[in-house]
């Protein structure tokens, strides 16, 4: 009898063991414990993609998807998804905020009590991450004003509206040159942003830059530049026209866009073609999906019918057909909606990925879109670290192309470029200074 009992004795005290890790152990009666969670960030597409093992046990009552927002104001974890099948260990977070730092967790939910009417939970460990973050940022020189930048064998160049100089950087933001391409100031337009100067680079590595030299009480002068890839000035040479606003490099065609036409050149400067062009408001000229594409605000004497800014790929360099456009009107006065823009004023493209990023500077923020559909955004009027853009300031700005008078003024103004792995720089103009964003 003696061994009977003692067996009898080892089952109680299995099952009492059993029971108490079930209270006080990370395990459950109902499953065999909680979900390990993975998180993949994916900037093209904007998500997040999260997976996690198969809980095991009859008690399984649904998972639970939690988020939190990391720099929102009150933090606080929000349910985003349910799933009562087991089985469903997959859960995609689309049209995530760029520039924003997310955590997520997820709860694997059981039945509990006698009749199984309660509900208890295992929750993962949290998984974080983010799309586009910023990385880092640096200066421009006193005064300077960045409107443009562009990025090419791995230097980035800016053109400021209030400086004669291209000043040239590493991508850590180390100067590595400043190359002058005028004596004088400049001369600035407002059109439907602020128009200063403007440069591209050709296959060649060569610079060019478009500008217009400012004279007390005449007209300004429009000039451009050529600076070979090592930084010699070649030439520079003015052009037959009211006021140069952009220019564009296609292989060996350069484009040159000012008030009234559109110009081809040679890579030598020599002229080759003029073609009209529409009365509209063009804030960026860029070459995309084989041709012109325009960023373009209505002016309402056109017969385009729209309220808000689009982006325009063109069929020719007459502008008379569209191949694509991007945008939507306003759905109320106070709208500020995703993929509703308002005086942007550059843009660049991935062609890698079919993605456009657009600084909207009326919205102080930065907009991208992938098949002419928004994606995401990020950033918000502000001088702090980190996404906080000023794309509003005060600057010099021609009155009177006649006389050439001019006077300080509010003003919107940004540029944007990408580097061959993908990171993103940002003019932040009334910051004074560049903006980095991981790709």
């Amino acid at each position: 009898m003696a061994a009977p009992q003692r067996r009898i004795g080892l089952l109680l005290a299995l099952l009492l063991q059993v029971a108490s890790c079930a209270l006080l152990g990370p395990r459950s009666p109902g499953l065999d414990g909680p979900p390990r969670v993975t998180a993949h960030f994916d900037s093209e597409l904007a998500s997040a993609r999260l997976t996690w093992n198969r809980v095991r046990g009859h008690d399984f009552l649904r998972y639970t998807v939690e988020r939190l927002h990391v720099d929102a104001f009150d933090p606080a974890f929000e349910a985003i998804a349910e799933l009562t099948d087991p089985k469903d260990t997959i859960f995609v977070d689309k049209g995530i905020t760029a520039d924003r730092h997310y955590q997520y967790r997820v709860l694997a939910y059981y039945a509990i009590g006698k009749e199984g009417d309660k509900e208890a939970h295992l929750a993962s460990e949290l998984v974080e991450g983010g799309i586009h973050p910023f990385e880092r940022e640096w200066d421009l020189p006193p005064g300077f004003l960045p409107t443009r930048v562009l990025v090419a064998d791995d230097v980035i160049s800016v053109l400021g509206a209030g400086a004669g100089f291209v000043v040239r950087f590493d991508r850590e933001g180390q100067e590595v040159g400043r190359w002058r391409f005028t004596s004088g100031l400049n001369a600035c337009l407002e059109t439907a942003t602020l128009d200063g100067p403007s440069a591209a680079v050709d296959d060649d590595g060569n610079l060019f830059v478009v500008h217009n030299v400012f004279e007390e009480g005449s007209t300004p002068l429009p000039r451009w530049t050529k600076f070979d890839r090592q930084g010699q000035l070649l030439w520079t040479k003015p052009l037959e026209t009211v006021f140069v606003r952009h220019i564009v490099i296609n292989d060996e065609r350069i484009f040159i866009e000012s008030v009234s036409q559109l110009q081809q050149f040679d890579q030598d400067g020599n002229f080759v073609a003029r073609f009209p062009v529409p009365p509209l408001m063009v804030s960026s000229l860029r070459w995309w999906q084989g041709s012109l594409a325009a960023l373009v605000e209505p002016l309402g004497v056109d017969n385009s019918g729209w309220e808000a800014p689009r982006l325009v790929t063109y069929a020719g360099f007459e502008r008379a057909q569209t191949r694509s456009v991007l945008g939507r009107d306003p759905l109320s006065e106070d709208d500020r909606g995703a993929g509703l823009l308002r005086r942007p004023s550059d843009f660049v493209v991935d062609d890698a990925s079919e993605r456009v990023f657009i600084v909207n500077a009326g919205h102080d923020r930065i907009e991208v879109f992938r098949d002419t559909r928004f994606l995401t955004r990020w950033g918000q009027r502000g001088a702090e670290d980190g996404g906080h853009f000023r794309f509003r300031g005060k600057a010099w700005v021609i009155d009177d192309l006649t006389s050439g008078t001019r006077h300080q003024r509010e003003v919107v103004a940004g540029g944007i470029a990408l580097d061959r792995d993908g990171s993103i720089y940002v003019a932040d103009t009334f910051n004074n200074r560049i903006q980095v964003f991981a790709p």
